[in-house]
């Protein structure tokens, strides 16, 4: 499965995430935690469960990549 979109989104929301906060873009493990946390906020300010969201992009996540992760 070609997944160059959902790469390319990913991308480009941590690189947007970087510049709000000041930062130039970083792509590592810190930028995911930090793109994660502020989605956490996010969503406690706007009232969604971020873990029922987290579940439910798991479970997409595995039956696009056919659960081989």
């Amino acid at each position: 499965m070609d997944c160059a979109v959902q790469i390319n989104a990913a991308r480009a929301a941590l690189a947007r995430a970087a510049w709000a906060r000041g930062l130039a873009a970083y792509y590592d493990e810190n930028a995911i935690i930090d793109l994660l946390v502020d989605i956490r906020h996010w969503c406690h300010a706007a009232g969604i469960d971020f873990a029922a969201s987290d579940q439910g992009a798991a479970r997409l996540y595995h039956n696009e990549v056919g659960s081989a992760s």
